[in-house]
């Protein structure tokens, strides 16, 4: 199944939120995937993967402008 760019924004964006407030990653991923009526398993850890990804790449560049060593980093 072809997964839209928004949605993985979307997930992205709450994989960040997430973060910031010591939240359940995955349980913010489940919600937009349910939210965008997202069922098959493959496609739900398809839009996981890749959003976790991408998050992970915006995660390094706020700890490295925040000085947090490389060493640290995802």
């Amino acid at each position: 199944m072809f997964i839209a760019q928004e949605i993985i924004e979307e997930a992205t964006d709450a994989i960040i939120a997430a973060r910031d407030f010591c939240g359940n990653e995955k349980e913010a991923v489940i919600d937009v995937v349910d939210d965008h009526g997202i069922k098959a398993k493959a496609d739900r850890n398809k839009v996981w993967k890749i959003a976790r990804f991408r998050a992970n790449k915006i995660w390094n560049g706020f700890q490295r402008e925040a000085g947090v060593a490389e060493k640290h980093l995802f």
